[in-house]
Formats: C-alpha cells, sequence, structure tokens
C-alpha cells in the first residue's frame, strides 16, 4: 500500500514538473523596447535559432520593427547559438534607426563580447563614435575594423595603431567586402591631423574597395587640395562630381581649388550652379578672404551687395571685414618701410 502511494506521489511529482517546464517564461530583455509582446505575434514559439532570425527578417523586410526585434531577441535564448554577434548587429540597426543611441550601442557592444572581430559591428562603432565627436574612440574602432578585415583576408599585416604610417596601408589586403567607411572615416581623421600622406593612403584604400564611391573621391581630392597639390586635387573632385553631379559639397571644393590657383571667376561660375548670384559673390569674397587675398574679395563682395542690397546682410559684415585686413596690411606695410 504504501508502495503504491509512493509511486502514485512520484508520478504526481513528475507530472507537476513536467508541466511548469511547458510553461513559458514571459519575454524580458533590455534590447527590447516595443509594443507589448502579447499584441505581436500567435505564432507558437520558434522551435530553433535560425526559425527565429528568419521571422526577424521576414518582419524587418515588412516594416514590422517591433515584431522583427522580439523574434531577434528570442532567437539569442537558445543555448549554443552560431549567429549571436550577427543578430545583435541587426539589433543595434534597427535601434539606430529610430534614434534609440543608448540601445544601439549597448547591442553593438554586446555584439563584440560574442565576436570581438566582428567587421560590420567594428566599423559602426567607429562612424557613430566619430559623429558624436569622440574622435579618439572612433579612430580606434576604426582600426580595429581593418586589423579584423586583414584577419579574414589571411594577411599576415596589419596595421600599428598607435603610428600608422603610409608603408604600412601599402601592404595591407582589401577586396569588395573590406569596410570603405572604416578607410574613409580614418582618412578624414588624419586630414584633420594634417597627415595628408596617410589620410590619401586611407582613401586609395576605400577607391580600391568601392571605385565609384564620390564621397570617397571627393575626400581624396580635398586632401589634395589641403596640401597644395591643385592638379589631382581638380582631378579626383570632378571625378566625384560625374558620380554625382548634384553633390554640393564636392561643387564647393570644386570651387575652393580653382580660387586656390587665381581663377576666381571659374569659381563663381561653379558656385553659381547651385545658388543665386549674390550668394554666389559673396562666397567668392569670403573664400579670398580666407585664403589672405582681401583686397582681391572686395570687389565680389560689392557686387553682392549691389544685387540684393536690402537683404544681404552676410556681404556687408565681409566686406567690412576686408576692408579692415586692406588697412591692417596697408598699415603692416607702411611701418616697415619707415623701419
Amino acid at each position: 500500500m504504501n508502495k503504491l502511494v509512493l509511486t502514485a506521489l512520484s508520478v504526481a511529482l513528475l507530472s507537476g514538473c513536467a508541466s511548469n517546464n511547458n510553461t513559458p517564461k514571459p519575454f524580458e530583455n533590455a534590447l527590447y523596447d516595443g509594443r507589448p509582446v502579447e499584441t505581436l505575434s500567435s505564432d507558437a514559439a520558434p522551435m530553433t535559432e535560425t526559425e527565429a532570425i528568419k521571422r526577424g527578417d521576414y518582419a524587418l523586410k515588412n516594416n514590422n520593427t517591433d515584431l522583427a526585434l522580439y523574434e531577434y531577441l528570442r532567437s539569442l535564448d537558445f543555448p549554443d547559438t552560431q549567429y549571436r554577434d550577427k543578430t545583435l548587429y541587426t539589433v543595434g540597426r534597427i535601434h539606430q534607426s529610430r534614434g534609440n543611441r543608448d540601445l544601439a550601442e549597448q547591442a553593438y557592444l554586446l555584439a563584440l563580447e560574442a565576436n570581438p572581430n566582428n567587421i560590420q559591428v567594428l566599423e559602426q562603432l567607429g562612424s557613430n563614435y566619430t559623429k558624436q565627436g569622440d574622435t579618439k574612440q572612433g579612430e580606434s574602432y576604426f582600426l580595429r575594423a581593418i586589423n579584423a578585415d586583414q584577419l579574414r583576408l589571411a594577411s599576415r599585416n596589419k596595421l600599428d595603431t598607435s603610428n600608422v604610417s603610409v608603408e604600412q596601408l601599402d601592404k595591407l589586403s582589401s577586396d569588395d567586402k573590406s569596410p570603405a567607411l572604416a578607410y574613409m572615416g580614418l582618412g578624414i581623421l588624419y586630414d584633420v591631423k594634417a597627415n595628408h600622406d596617410v589620410a590619401k593612403g586611407f582613401y586609395r584604400h576605400a577607391l580600391q574597395i568601392e571605385p565609384k564611391s564620390s564621397k570617397a573621391l571627393m575626400n581624396m581630392g580635398y586632401s589634395y587640395y589641403m596640401s597644395g597639390e591643385y592638379a589631382p586635387a581638380k582631378r579626383y573632385t570632378q571625378a566625384a562630381l560625374e558620380q554625382d553631379s548634384n553633390n554640393q559639397r564636392a561643387q564647393n571644393n570644386l570651387a575652393l581649388i580653382y580660387l586656390a590657383e587665381g581663377d576666381a571667376q571659374r569659381a563663381l561660375n561653379v558656385f553659381m550652379r547651385f545658388m543665386d548670384a549674390p550668394e554666389a559673390l559673396n562666397n567668392v569674397g569670403y573664400f579670398l578672404m580666407l585664403q589672405g587675398k582681401p583686397e582681391d574679395a572686395i570687389p565680389f563682395l560689392q557686387q553682392a551687395i549691389d544685387k540684393k542690397p536690402s537683404y544681404y546682410k552676410v556681404a556687408n559684415e565681409n566686406l567690412e571685414r576686408a576692408l579692415l585686413e586692406v588697412r591692417a596690411n596697408s598699415s603692416d606695410s607702411t611701418r616697415v618701410k619707415v623701419q
């Protein structure tokens, strides 16, 4: 009798455990910020990581980002996940598209815990930190992305993150899957440091990866402009405009190159392609002042005022500044003669 009671009790306990295991645990994930999950889907829970990811992909394709987040995050609950870093990268991109910067960063950093050499994640963090003004961290992640890419390509070469040189850059490998944004981002950062030779080395790789990138062509042109090499600066800038004729930054850069060469009329013609005459005239005058030529700037600023006297306050201010600079230069030269 006692044996029967014990057996019945054991069966009851086992069935109780089974029913507890079958009770789905409530969905909880700090990376989810959508509407209540109860409203998302009535489908049975996914059986595998891959199934959950496919559901997320389908939801994302249909612009249902709440459901996509839910499914992607559910895929992370399976043991021995194979695609954890890639899934977290996608989660980060969804948050970033929604303007949720903190959640995006959390997802990217978790992705790096799963795979420290995820090139896309490293490149994205480099871009994000740079845009936020944290150029030191941005540079670090960009460099890590490029070194991770060298591992992917089975290259023995990598960048010395403390001292990048043109020689190191020339030895790197790249293909059409390499992180063009990381190369271009580093080129811009090195141009800001006035290390234009290294900057050009980064842009060369960016252009090997994306030969028709108007941004890479424009930045290469600007780097040559900054180092005073106007012929190649013009060539790359014009190539950028061939790819994207509406690229106003490239048009602006081409005008600056013409001004640096002393061809103010051509610069004015370029500016007038995308702005009205008073603004174009003011721009020529303003940039001539920046180049230390206030006396050349004055006629252009006066024309800008003549064309729109009641409105063009900026041109008046620039003209006043140009006249002051001319007077100051005249006083300095008189002082030198007297001495």
